[in-house]
């Protein structure tokens, strides 16, 4: 299946920073995936005892060396971003890279040769969890996207964004005033991303967001992937342009 953005869909992305697009994944891919995480869980995760997901993870399980970690709530497990199936999963997905390339122009892109990974958090019982922690990335791409390994519903540890955020991030990420903008927006609505497995949350790299607390019965297991574009690190040199959508033909010619 060709699976593209619609104008209306495209328009929506450069006035909000993000857009949802369901069902985008290979259904046996995303299985794979599954299994490598249980197949590589600590033994304080076991598959078929829901009980033993509710976080934290036991301290003896705390783990980090400087590709994955565990800690707390969270499970960063990185080291599979390069392995063959993930690569398959993501990179050479044709749906995904072709929706990148309607926003950031065909050919412009860098195809990285990995994955960030598979991210999940611990279910919570009660208060006393994870902190809110809503931030701008300062990693090294232009299009980011969260896509989910499981369904994930309200309260459910989804990824939450803060709608228009990145028109205002423009000038304020490198500047004296993020702390000023994020305490702002910390008073703002947002939208959670909920879904099912295989749907995807596309997301402006300046746009203003967090991973939420789970507090559902299930471990919210998603994959983080990136775009950034070929003369990336020319441009970062630069002073920075008026124009934000420089480096987004897709994007520079709707209103």
């Amino acid at each position: 299946m060709n699976i593209r953005f619609a104008k209306d869909e495209l328009r929506f992305f450069k006035r909000n920073g993000f857009v949802v697009k369901r069902q985008v994944l290979d259904p046996s891919l995303m299985a794979k995936a599954r299994e490598v995480f249980w197949e590589r869980a600590p033994a304080q995760l076991q598959r078929d005892v829901p009980a033993s997901w509710i976080g934290p993870f036991q301290e003896e399980y705390h783990f980090d060396d400087g590709t994955d970690r565990i800690r707390d709530f969270r499970w960063n497990l990185r080291h599979v971003g390069k392995e063959e199936w993930m690569v398959n999963l993501m990179v050479r997905n044709t749906n995904l890279t072709g929706m990148a390339e309607q926003l950031l122009g065909k050919g412009n892109l860098v195809l990285p040769g990995r994955v960030r990974g598979i991210y999940a958090t611990l279910p919570q019982a009660g208060e006393g969890g994870l902190e809110n922690h809503l931030h701008v990335d300062r990693g090294l791409f232009h299009l980011g996207m969260v896509t989910y390994l499981n369904q994930v519903v309200t309260g459910g540890g989804g990824f939450r964004v803060w709608p228009a955020s990145h028109l205002w991030f423009h000038e304020g990420q490198s500047t004296h005033r993020y702390p000023e903008l994020i305490a702002f927006f910390n008073t703002q609505p947002s939208l959670e991303f909920t879904g099912d497995a295989g749907d995807v949350v596309f997301f402006h790299r300046r746009i203003v967001h967090m991973a939420d607390p789970n507090t559902s019965s299930t471990i919210r297991m998603a994959i983080l992937y990136d775009f950034r574009i070929a003369d990336f690190d020319y441009t970062q040199q630069e002073s920075l342009h008026e124009d934000m959508w420089r480096d987004w033909p897709g994007l520079q010619v709707l209103p």
